[in-house]
């Protein structure tokens, strides 16, 4: 672990409130697909299921955080491992509606349910693929991005084979002890959330790159 470079800083409240912004002119959208959420979810299970309105709200916020770091800003293809309910990727693909997102999950039941928001929503920059991130395909350069699904190791190891520029993951701030294993050296860059406010408290935004 101590061959990878890690470097920590606090993510500004300027860039929380340009998220705030970003939300408030798609809101529209992105309270439909909270909306979807909830009616699939007393279906299939994608979220907690005494998970409240404010609280999905909330990590619809987060989920679109990342569009303020310079991985997600630059690159136009976006790999969503891991998505479940279509966290983040949905949100970040309502408010970016020039990027091309794939959302990926192991649970075909889940993708049926991602797929049916997706149509709903009138989304078309979205393409849903239900199948292990390992067995993935995919030959076009690539932000990978992944919300609390899996440990570092796993995914690096999962997709050392595919060309991505850089991983962007929704990580708490004490993930070293995931890099075990990880024997190339990384570039690793920590984003502290924890002055958003109490929900961010012990979260960060996760950049590494090879």
């Amino acid at each position: 672990m101590e061959h990878h470079r890690i470097t920590t800083s606090n993510v500004s409240r300027e860039t929380f409130e340009a998220t705030k912004d970003l939300y408030a002119s798609h809101k529209d959208l992105l309270e439909e697909y909270i909306d979807q959420l909830f009616w699939w979810n007393d279906r299939i299970n994608l979220v907690s299921r005494d998970v409240s309105r404010e609280t999905i709200e909330n990590h619809l916020h987060h989920s679109l955080l990342i569009s303020q770091l310079s991985p997600f800003i630059s690159e136009k293809n976006i790999i969503d491992a891991g998505t479940g309910g279509g966290l983040p990727g949905i949100p970040l693909a309502i408010t970016h509606p020039g990027k091309s997102f794939i959302l990926n999950d192991i649970v075909t039941k889940k993708c049926l349910a991602v797929k049916q928001m997706v149509r709903h929503l009138g989304l078309d920059n979205i393409t849903i693929v239900d199948r292990t991130v390992a067995n993935l395909q995919y030959d076009t350069p690539f932000l990978l991005i992944s919300k609390h699904a899996f440990k570092v190791n796993d995914l690096y190891s999962m997709t050392s084979h595919l060309p991505w520029t850089a991983m962007v993951l929704y990580k708490g701030l004490e993930f070293q002890g995931e890099l075990a294993g990880i024997e190339p050296p990384l570039s690793i860059e920590r984003y502290d959330l924890t002055e958003g406010s109490d929900f961010y408290k012990g979260k960060a935004l996760v950049i590494i790159r090879r």
